[in-house]
């Protein structure tokens, strides 16, 4: 005989037998004993928590020859051929690959004709979110008056797909996570009757890894039951690729201490042994979750199936919660990038350096930081003071002002000297004469020279901000999300255009995102760019948020060149004796020509 995988042997068959989902049993229980029975239901919940086997578990004890019992037989035709599967009064369809208006009209047809052996005729949709609209419509009207010796029963882990005219045709029964004890204890009857040993530590990481799955555990109690003839909490590692506890402790305590070296170390040692990236960044989060609320409420049992309480003790100490909150959000923000790399591992050493030199731009890693400069203030620990360097005499300064203002600056004015001021310039050689600016030919009679005076102070608006203004974290949330939505519809330019832009402050409903780069700010501030983003901002708010892109600062004055005041004017000069060269200066810099 074929073997028979575990979750499909261990499907209970009654509701004594349905792990967890108390209120379900119950309230199915006294419906069948009242005869209450409803024409349509809708079980939602996760997957693996018993949404199916539950809705083959009523059409039994409905059609049991012992029934309408909340307690089926079990040993009746009927019963039998429900278990199997081969009713003709209990047709299930799985609308992911049967979800069509064909199949959901092939299916009403079916209604018409009255039950072959039982006394019901069930109908169990399965997934059955993933209808068509045009589907829904079509099963509608059969939902909302159907024959009286039909039931349709629908399952599906997405209730807020289904629309709201189904929805409010059915009595609905939410199933929840089973607990860890729950599954924990399951698995320990499943594993002695099935002759696998099992020790008791490995089944509690089985249930802890299922996350509430029933169907998955014993999924994974079968894959390690042929690993080793003693199931370990070892065991159960090696099939997941995840963590052990005193690797992970000794990850986070490297973190910590800020040892960079050691925690690189340990990665390396992981990634050696085969983990997966996005699994030991998973659990590193996980474990920070732990010692937040260990901090927090050392009364909440929930944060000791990371860890044990002597283990989180000893690690508490070294994390403020600021930092573990820092921490959270920067792992969170490494798993959504790892999303997008082709490099995994390059992420995440960037991740753990931030965790362990306490980088970071949120509200928790700044506050993080300013907790830790009171404490060394505290202690008595002083900062040197920086001298600023000492600025380099010019003879004529140089503006400070960013390049796209001193492009707008207007050309200064030139102007002429005594001779005995300026260097005379000769060209007596051909090399010389090459050489000779702008290919002016010498002036052998008179000497002329140029000199900057004047030069006007830069005019621009300057931009005052206050950094990290108003809601800062949940406009840098916002940004961020607009990012991650715009990647995935591929608009590949402007998203690297405005990965160039931080965001600076989030006030009165204008989200500000500061630019290095000039021309990418002027970029994002163009219709096209800016509108596309204020779209996805609204999607993701609820609210129209306005985009204002700018470079961040204030513009300073440029300095003045120092003026040599003139003894006396001069006469001014007949333009048609001055040489070419003179007549392509005049025309380049302007001012005034006069001879000396």
């Amino acid at each position: 005989m074929a073997y028979v995988a575990l979750y499909r042997r261990w499907r209970p068959q009654d509701f004594d037998t349905l792990v967890g989902q108390h209120a379900v049993k119950t309230a199915l229980s006294n419906a069948l004993a009242s005869g209450r029975i409803a024409h349509a239901y809708l079980f939602t919940g996760p997957r693996g928590t018993g949404k199916t086997s539950t809705a083959r578990i009523l059409a039994k004890a409905l059609n049991c020859d012992k029934g309408p019992t909340a307690h089926p037989c079990g040993e009746c035709l009927n019963c039998e051929r429900i278990a199997a599967g081969a009713s003709m009064d209990v047709i299930e369809i799985d609308a992911a690959s049967n979800r069509g208006i064909d199949e959901i009209k092939s299916l009403r047809d079916q209604t018409a004709y009255s039950p072959v052996n039982g006394r019901y005729k069930v109908f169990i949709i399965d997934e059955v979110h993933m209808l068509s609209t045009e589907a829904f419509n079509a099963l509608l009207k059969t939902l909302e008056e159907p024959p009286a010796h039909v039931i349709f029963i629908l399952a599906t882990t997405d209730p807020h797909k289904i629309p709201a005219t189904i929805h409010s045709r059915c009595q609905r029964f939410d199933f929840r996570r089973v607990t860890v004890e729950e599954i924990t204890d399951h698995l320990a009857i499943v594993a002695e009757k099935s002759g696998i040993n099992a020790d008791r530590e490995a089944l509690r990481l089985i249930a802890i890894q299922s996350e509430g799955g029933m169907r998955d555990a014993l999924s994974l109690l079968d894959q390690c039951g042929v690993m080793a003839q003693q199931i370990t909490a070892a065991t159960v590692r090696e099939v997941l690729g995840i963590v052990g506890r005193e690797t992970l402790r000794q990850l986070v305590g490297a973190i910590g201490k800020q040892d960079l070296s050691a925690t690189l170390a340990k990665l390396n040692f992981l990634l050696e042994q085969g983990k997966d990236v996005r699994q030991v960044l998973t659990e590193l989060a996980e474990y920070f979750r732990a010692l937040l609320l260990y901090k927090a409420a050392p009364s909440y049992q929930e944060v000791y199936l990371t860890d044990t309480e002597e283990a989180l003790s000893e690690n508490a100490p070294l994390f403020s919660n600021d930092r573990l909150l820092a921490a959270e959000e920067r792992l969170h923000a490494g798993l959504s990038e790892l999303r997008w790399t082709v490099r995994p591992r390059i992420t995440a050493e960037l991740c753990l350096f931030d965790l362990c030199r306490q980088e970071g731009s949120t509200l928790a890693a700044l506050a993080m930081r300013v907790e830790e400069l009171e404490k060394r203030l505290a202690s008595g620990i002083t900062f040197a003071k920086q001298e600023a360097p000492a600025k380099m005499e010019r003879s004529v300064p140089k503006s400070n002002a960013p390049s796209e203002i001193r492009q707008e600056l207007p050309k200064p004015k030139a102007s002429f000297q005594k001779a005995e001021e300026v260097p005379k310039m000769k060209a007596s050689t051909p090399k010389e004469q090459a050489t000779f600016p702008m290919g002016a030919k010498p002036v052998q009679a008179k000497t002329l020279a140029f000199a900057l005076t004047d030069l006007p102070k830069a005019q621009a608006q300057v931009v005052e901000v206050e950094e990290f203004g108003g809601d800062f974290a949940t406009g840098e949330e916002y940004w961020n999300k607009a990012l991650e939505i715009l990647s995935a519809e591929k608009k590949i330019a402007m998203v690297s255009c405005a990965k160039g832009g931080k965001v600076v402050s989030y006030v009165n409903g204008v989200l500000r995102v500061g630019f290095k780069a000039a021309f990418q700010c002027d970029r994002m501030n163009k219709d096209d760019y800016r509108k596309v983003f204020e779209d996805v901002l609204l999607r993701i708010a609820r609210q129209a948020i306005k985009l204002e892109c700018i470079v961040p600062g204030a513009a300073k004055p440029v300095a003045k060149a120092p003026v040599k005041k003139e003894e006396a004017p001069l006469p001014q000069v007949n333009v048609e004796n001055v040489p070419d060269a003179v007549k392509k200066a005049h025309n380049v810099f302007g001012g005034t020509l006069k001879e000396l």
